[in-house]
């Protein structure tokens, strides 16, 4: 594969978006308990949340729109 043709490559990774964020990391972005975000995931608030092992994690345009929504409707 040629220089230019894996720098192509690098380059059309970097436009799909697959960041995870975690509940702690949510908890700990937000300044709230973890016991508060699994009690909205309970009742169905907040952004899709998936199950990866024994993890729960959401995807981080997810949150941002979640977020974006709530700021909005404020």
């Amino acid at each position: 594969m040629a220089t230019q043709d894996i720098a192509l490559t690098s380059a059309a990774r970097t436009d799909c978006d697959h960041t995870w964020v975690s509940v702690e990391d949510l908890a700990e972005e937000l300044r709230i308990p973890k016991s508060t975000i699994y009690g909205w995931k309970t009742r169905g608030i907040g952004p899709q949340w998936t199950r990866v092992g024994r993890h729960l994690r959401a995807r981080r345009r997810q949150v941002d729109a979640w977020l974006d929504s709530l700021a909005s409707a404020a």
